[in-house]
């Protein structure tokens, strides 16, 4: 049997494109060694968004009176790890057989095994050979080991403690370490963050990282450069100040995982180098996710899998890559999408802002969810959007918005006609978009 793609990996990336490929019509065979859904859905995305959920449930009984519901005593309130895991280990299964279902749906064959590429052709797995006439690559990517904190429990481990430590340590830089860090917070821990670099978060417009540092120190969150610190055996030495902790969590930036492969691919900063296409240097080889460097964002992983179909199939892609958000799943959210203020300076474009504050907005003071704002940053000829920034409740979904704009090249004048229902939050794009 000769298959049309083998898909090694079955993260977002790989059971993304092996849905669609079985939709058109491509024999498909799915070879992961140990999850289906990656790391995203095991480990990663899903179980790190269910665990906030449940800490932001903790926060908001917490200010129930506000809301005029009385009787709730909030001394005794507590956070239970093991049911928040429980819940979490049922959605990921729900997701899982969700998954499993579609490929048997559409033909899609699942090995559970480590695979081997052997050729452009082959690819060796189970101890058996199958041929095949594409291969994608989407293996995804692991936490990078630490040499300072070689004890440090990683991120795929920390679902299987009994209990969560006091004073947990978070070690690295990017998304994951501040949504964590908010997390041990607001359920009554002393998280402490060493960064290895500032900004925290790499891509984030300085308006937004500038808003998250602020957070942290109002949080009462020691955010600490590791260039600047002092490590000990169970401590961390800051500006004379001396940081306790009882467990190191590595949330460093993360390294590709790779197959074996005999052909020689050519890497490019340990990471799978891929052309437009997301077509390896070797023919028939294609590989999308994390392990090809381009972004560490599962949706980015989704769409590049889509195109490496789509380029089977001889559809022709757009020429360049097109924007996609960023989302950080803080308390309260943050999204971005398309060019931050820094990159439009530097394009030497004449823009403008319009910001406009969630205070203002009555759906969010209802909710009591109004810390936050939107920020529009536009071309000053035509009012193009060039970027949209958010911080506010479900800012990770209202952003879409943005994203649909930008792909029609829409500009404020846009924003400011079309009608939004009120009260809602999205009203604060007409609004914004209305500010001359």
């Amino acid at each position: 049997m000769i298959y049309d793609l083998i898909i090694i990996g079955s993260g977002p990336a790989g059971y993304v494109a092996a849905i669609k490929a079985g939709q058109r019509g491509l024999k498909t065979l799915v070879i992961d060694k140990k999850y289906v859904g990656g790391m995203c859905l095991n480990w990663g995305c899903i179980p790190t968004k269910s665990i906030l959920e449940s800490a932001k449930m903790l926060q908001k009984v917490r200010s129930a009176a506000d809301f005029g519901i009385s009787g709730i005593d909030t001394a005794t309130l507590s956070f239970d790890w093991q049911q928040a895991v429980k819940r979490t280990q049922q959605i990921v299964s729900k997701l899982s057989r969700g998954i499993e279902f579609l490929w048997k749906k559409n033909g899609v064959e699942f090995l559970k095994a480590e695979a081997k590429i052997l050729s452009p052709t082959q690819v060796e797995a189970d101890k058996r050979v199958f041929e095949t006439k594409n291969i994608l690559i989407a293996t995804g990517s692991r936490p990078a080991p630490r040499q300072d904190f070689v004890e440090a429990l990683n991120l795929e481990e920390l679902y299987s403690l009994e209990s969560l430590p006091e004073k947990p340590l978070l070690v690295g830089r990017g998304a994951n370490l501040v949504e964590l860090a908010q997390f041990f917070n607001m359920i009554g821990k002393e998280p402490i963050i060493l960064a290895d670099e500032l900004p925290l978060i790499p891509s984030l417009d300085s308006y937004l990282e500038s808003f998250i540092q602020k957070k942290l120190k109002k949080d009462k969150i020691p955010l600490i450069p590791i260039a600047e610190a002092t490590i000990k055996d169970k401590s961390i030495v800051f500006k004379d100040k001396e940081y306790p902790f009882d467990m190191a969590i590595n949330v460093s930036f993360r390294d590709a995982v790779l197959p074996e492969t005999v052909p020689d691919i050519t890497l490019e900063k340990g990471f799978i180098k891929t052309d437009r296409f997301h077509q390896s240097s070797i023919p028939g080889i294609y590989a999308a996710g994390d392990v090809n460097g381009k972004s560490y964002l599962a949706h980015v992983a989704s769409a590049q899998a889509l195109e490496v179909i789509d380029t089977i199939m001889k559809v022709e892609l757009p020429r360049e890559d097109r924007s996609y958000p960023l989302n950080i799943y803080s308390e309260p959210e943050m999204a971005q999408i398309g060019m931050t203020e820094e990159q439009i300076k530097a394009a030497g474009i004449d823009y403008k802002v319009n910001q406009y504050s969630l205070n203002a907005n009555g759906k969010a003071l209802a909710e009591g969810t109004s810390e936050g704002f939107i920020r529009i940053l536009y071309e000053t000829k035509y009012h193009e959007v060039l970027g949209v920034q958010m911080v506010s409740e479900h800012a990770t979904d209202l952003i879409s918005e943005a994203g649909i704009l930008m792909e029609l090249e829409g500009t404020t004048f846009d924003l400011a006609r079309t009608i939004h229902a009120h009260p809602t939050v999205a009203e604060v794009y007409m609004d914004a978009g209305s500010i001359e």
